[in-house]
């Protein structure tokens, strides 16, 4: 780590992060700390989601769903399917 990271867990730092994910989670404090309570392939794959991000609006939805009432899940599992609501 440098002198100008902090840890994420698992040796990663957050400037190891994409930028409009590190800042995203820099404005959601709540979605900060559950994205630390991650184990690393769980945060790996939020990761590659962040990355495929096409807008800034994905990538906050991306954020706002790591929120302790998000459903983080839906982000590693793949695409969600709302089959069951109407």
């Amino acid at each position: 780590m440098d002198g100008n990271g902090m840890q994420t867990g698992g040796g990663a730092t957050w400037n190891s992060l994409p930028l409009g994910f590190g800042i995203a989670l820099a404005q959601n404090e709540l979605a900060m700390q559950r994205y630390a309570g991650l184990t690393e392939a769980e945060k790996e794959q939020i990761i590659l989601r962040c990355k495929d991000a096409k807008s800034k609006e994905e990538m906050h939805k991306i954020v706002a769903s790591l929120a302790p009432d998000g459903n983080v899940s839906s982000l590693y599992e793949g695409p969600r399917t709302d089959s069951g609501r109407g």
